[in-house]
């Protein structure tokens, strides 16, 4: 598990990042049904991968292990799958959300 704010690896059971210390996201990896799009985490190239993971619900690793075995296997026939998979599938649109200091400053101003 990594740190979406700074990027840093972090342990299993943190609630907060060692490093920045924002706070994180507990909540497991949404599903989403409608239509596959490339996460902006967790990406290693493109986030093709990780998209096709996410939206079936499968561990990434493993997405991109069997991928790798394919390209290998394949000849290569796997990288201009991935090319095109890379343009035809959209971005996932950014997401805002509330750091924990954000929050204790909105907190503060409206107590006082």
């Amino acid at each position: 598990m990594y740190c979406q704010h700074c990027g840093k690896g972090l342990s299993n059971g943190s609630h907060f990042c060692s490093n920045c210390g924002a706070a994180l996201n507990v909540e497991p990896p949404v599903v989403r049904q409608g239509r596959i799009v490339r996460p902006r985490y967790p990406r290693m190239v493109a986030g093709v991968c990780a998209g096709f993971a996410q939206h079936f619900g499968w561990d990434v690793t493993l997405v991109r292990v069997l991928f790798a075995v394919f390209t290998v296997l394949t000849s290569g026939c796997g990288v201009p799958v991935y090319i095109a998979a890379w343009v035809l599938m959209p971005d996932a649109p950014f997401e805002l959300t509330t750091t924990s200091t954000q929050a204790g400053a909105n907190q503060q101003g409206t107590t006082a």
